[in-house]
């Protein structure tokens, strides 16, 4: 085991990637750190950043060179696109519980048959 370089007066280095260039192993950039240390695996490498009104158009940008404000833009962006996704994952679970209600299975149309459920529920 090898001791830490110091410098006069300084303490060890605890910057993520000292320990690893210490051991002669690659250094890991700060972006690993931060995936390992706080569980972010799902941290892109590769992030869409709105730079215009409504989200578009987007800039694609390394994460590891992203901006606070970069990071600000891109998560609003997906958080808007995950509501959205949310809306029509229920808008769809709906239509099938009332096909279901209606008592429609396998191929029936399940608009047809949520529609005559509704019609019913008047």
């Amino acid at each position: 085991m090898t001791a830490s370089v110091t410098h006069a007066g300084t303490a060890p280095s605890t910057h993520p990637t000292a320990h690893n260039q210490e051991n002669g192993m690659t250094p890991r950039t700060p972006l690993d750190h931060l995936r390992e240390k706080l569980w972010l695996k799902m941290l892109p490498d590769i992030i869409e950043v709105p730079t215009g009104p409504g989200g578009s158009p987007v800039i694609t940008k390394p994460v590891a060179q992203a901006t606070v404000d970069d990071v600000a833009f891109a998560a609003e962006a997906l958080f808007r696109q995950s509501v959205a996704l949310h809306r029509k994952a229920d808008a769809l679970r709906q239509i099938h519980d009332l096909a279901r209600r209606a008592g429609a299975v396998g191929a029936v149309n399940a608009t047809a048959a949520a529609a005559r459920m509704v019609d019913v529920a008047e």
